[in-house]
């Protein structure tokens, strides 16, 4: 992460790869930022406490509802309704404690990074198409009822707890499916069921999967990282 303090005290972040440069909002100085914001042209912004954002509302963002890049962590909100007001966000980060987010509302949401939270909605009739899901760790450990995106083309998970993929709807436009320190994990044998269309498949600090039985015998995966070593290189024309 590379974000630093400018000489007149506002926290900037410009050198991520493939984000939008980006200004840190302070709850000491909000008008200030909400100028700064303005003049220097930012489309991006992000919320700290570590960077001076202590507030437990979004309200702020009525006055910059330009806005195309939202990263939000390690806050406490009561109310987020001014986030709706971004039209033209195309990719948020945000943590759990906040309300419900009803996905559907943002007509040109791209990415989104998400920590799981029982009351959010409208995932699935989403335009999300990469799409990242922090901590699901339901009592059953199973994928069952999670809402995923109709038009994924990506999908990330990070630290959840289910055992099997099964429960995880049929995901036609999916292309790359990241599964990340998802230690119970270990059934992969409905992947070509769920993902029919998949080419390439990463795991890591995921100890339980094996290139065996849903990525062996996969129709269209040209490519499986797993545990950090390319264990699966398939080329188009063997495919066909």
């Amino acid at each position: 992460m590379a974000i630093r303090e400018q000489e007149n005290g506002f926290y900037e972040w410009h050198d991520q790869p493939n984000m939008i440069p980006s200004l840190g909002f302070q709850s000491a100085r909000m008008d200030e930022c909400v100028a700064h914001y303005h003049a220097q042209g930012f489309r991006g912004l992000f919320g700290n406490p570590h960077f001076g954002f202590e507030q437990d509302n979004l309200d702020f963002l009525r006055e910059v509802d330009n806005a195309t890049y939202v990263w939000l962590w390690d806050i406490e909100l009561t109310n987020i309704d001014a986030l709706y007001d971004l039209k033209e966000l195309d990719y948020v980060g945000i943590n759990p404690n906040r309300p419900g987010i009803d996905f559907s509302r943002f007509a040109n949401l791209r990415k989104v990074v998400n920590h799981w939270n029982k009351s959010d909605e409208g995932i699935s009739e989403s335009a999300i198409t990469h799409y990242d899901q922090w901590h699901f760790k339901p009592r059953l450990k199973e994928f069952a009822g999670l809402a995923i995106p109709e038009g994924v083309e990506e999908l990330q998970f990070f630290q959840a707890n289910p055992t099997s993929l099964a429960g995880l709807p049929v995901m036609p436009k999916l292309k790359e499916l990241h599964i990340h320190r998802c230690r119970n994990l270990v059934d992969m044998t409905v992947l070509p069921e769920i993902a029919p269309n998949l080419e390439k498949l990463t795991s890591s600090e995921s100890p339980r999967i094996q290139v065996t039985t849903g990525i062996q015998d996969h129709p269209t995966l040209t490519t499986a990282w797993v545990g950090g070593r390319e264990t699966l290189e398939r080329s188009q024309t063997l495919r066909e």
